[in-house]
């Protein structure tokens, strides 16, 4: 507010206040810019007043014809078709996760060897970097074993380090290494890769073994 205005605003309800109802009108029109309801004019059958509502006054007739030859509102759209394209869409998207998921459970059910050189389908390749990327976000691979799984495609991988292991992907896009990796795919219910394939040299969750020292060596992707 003003530096004034508060006394401004006592001024002025003291001037409502000592005013009576014709001059409170004319104050308000003058401090508020208050006025009257302003008619359209033009020609009608009943003239209306100043005073009547626009709620009983008559039509004009400029808006009774605008009003006779509005035109209709437009139909609601039909996105049935939309719909069932994003529906074709999605199924089509979950159609070839599973198919992924199915092609790298069979390629790596068993886990990889020291130098090992995989083919993979493109959904595949996509599936499989989706939870290999999971996977070493989730620990850290070169003290033991580390996975990512995926409920809806039933699958989970699992990643050990070996720095003597190396593995090449190759799809259609180019061919990808992975350098002191080791990988196997089980169902997702196998929370830990089955103890018959794990590497006696990896530690177990009770050894004391001490943490590598800073510097060392981490697995890594290298693209042919």
């Amino acid at each position: 507010m003003p530096r004034h205005g508060r006394a401004a605003l006592l001024r002025l309800a003291a001037w409502f206040e000592d005013a009576d109802p014709r001059s409170a009108d004319e104050i308000c029109t003058a401090a508020f810019a208050v006025h009257g309801a302003t008619h359209l004019g033009g020609p009608c059958d009943e003239p209306a007043g100043a005073t009547v509502s626009w709620w009983e006054a008559p039509l004009a007739s400029v808006a009774a014809a605008r009003l006779a030859s509005a035109l209709p509102a437009d139909p609601v759209r039909d996105h049935a078709q939309q719909r069932a394209r994003l529906r074709d869409a999605a199924e089509s998207s979950v159609h070839w996760r599973r198919s992924a998921a199915q092609e790298l459970h069979r390629v790596l059910a068993e886990a990889t060897s020291g130098d090992s050189r995989i083919r993979l389908s493109n959904p595949a390749m996509e599936v499989l970097m989706e939870l290999l990327t999971a996977a070493l976000g989730s620990g850290d691979a070169t003290r033991r074993a580390v996975s990512a799984g995926d409920l809806e495609l039933g699958i989970r991988l699992h990643v050990r380090h070996d720095p003597e292991a190396s593995i090449t992907l190759r799809g259609s896009g180019g061919d990808l290494s992975l350098e002191g990796l080791r990988l196997r795919v089980t169902s997702f219910d196998a929370a830990r890769e089955p103890a018959e394939a794990a590497d006696p040299r990896e530690p177990s969750d009770t050894d004391d073994s001490p943490t590598p020292a800073s510097g060392t060596a981490l697995p890594f992707a290298r693209e042919a």
